[in-house]
């Protein structure tokens, strides 16, 4: 990682956004040499109490070529009585022959602020510059107008609930184009069971329909059932009961049997940085997403 370099803090209990404002547009003007943006995005990170502020700039200001030009971290406290603690800091990032400019705000919030939270973090957004909200916990209500300020939602299903929230991601999605950790966390599965439907070996299975068995952690299971759902029409799609640590698949056909599987989960930095290579619609996530919500609605009913 490219070493980052402070060109200086801000920070002050109790204030409004004024002086948040002035005194980011203070610090930029300490150095010029910031003035190239390192990418075409704004980052909002928003989450409770638990959320570290510093180690969610630490893991933006790791994504090298992917860094936001501006990343705003929201932390929402409980308890009714106001509160708007801020600090700001702007940086550089040395990367080949340029010098380029990082943006980071952090605001604690409590009481009646955090009912309107759009109207707090739009100043701070770049004109013309998509915003990715990123949800470090719980799904923003359905009705909230923060919403309004997102080109994208990252979200973490696992995180913000378990399975039972899918079809909340899957109405969220409706309204705003929806970026899943749970489904990131599947490529390298869903990359292995393509490669090996289409070795020779195992064309009898991809000739007749057969029986699949997903196996796994619950949210991811039931994406990557869904999928295949949608990609198999004809075949049996099962869930294997159990929250196993690994996802695998079984296929099974009149001949042979086919298990694919993958290990360890991809760190919160790795999920991070694809999505935000990932910033445009994704129709196969889309139909996935439907189906998971669509089972899991017929579960919770049944």
């Amino acid at each position: 990682m490219a070493q980052v370099i402070t060109v200086g803090t801000w920070r002050q209990r109790d204030t409004t956004m004024g002086p948040v404002l002035a005194a980011l547009d203070r610090l930029r003007q300490c150095d010029r040499r910031g003035a190239v943006r390192t990418s075409f995005v704004t980052l909002l990170a928003v989450g409770g109490q638990s959320v570290e502020v510093d180690e969610v700039f630490d893991t933006v200001h790791r994504l090298g070529p992917l860094q936001p030009t501006r990343v705003i971290v929201v932390r929402v406290l409980a308890g009714d009585e106001h509160r708007l603690d801020a600090r700001v800091g702007v940086h550089l990032q040395s990367r080949g022959n340029q010098c380029l400019g990082i943006d980071d705000i952090a605001l604690e919030v409590a009481g009646p602020v955090t009912s309107h939270l759009d109207s707090l973090v739009e100043p701070l957004t770049l004109p013309d510059l998509p915003v990715v909200v990123w949800c470090r916990e719980r799904l923003p209500p359905a009705r909230s107008r923060l919403i309004d300020v997102a080109d994208h939602l990252v979200v973490d299903t696992v995180a913000a609930g378990g399975r039972s929230r899918l079809p909340a991601v899957a109405r969220l999605h409706q309204r705003t184009p929806v970026i899943d950790f749970a489904w990131l966390r599947l490529l390298p599965l869903r990359r292995r069971l393509a490669t090996a439907l289409t070795r020779t070996e195992h064309r009898a299975l991809v000739d007749e329909p057969a029986d699949v068995v997903v196996a796994g952690p619950e949210v991811e299971r039931a994406l990557l059932a869904g999928w295949l759902q949608v990609r198999l029409p004809g075949w049996s799609v099962g869930e294997a009961d159990g929250d196993r640590a690994e996802l695998s698949v079984s296929v099974g056909g009149s001949t042979q049997q086919l298990q694919v599987e993958t290990g360890a989960s991809a760190a919160t930095e790795s999920l991070l940085a694809r999505a935000l290579l990932h910033l445009r619609p994704d129709p196969v996530f889309a139909d996935a997403l439907r189906a998971a919500a669509d089972s899991t609605g017929a579960g919770t009913a049944r």
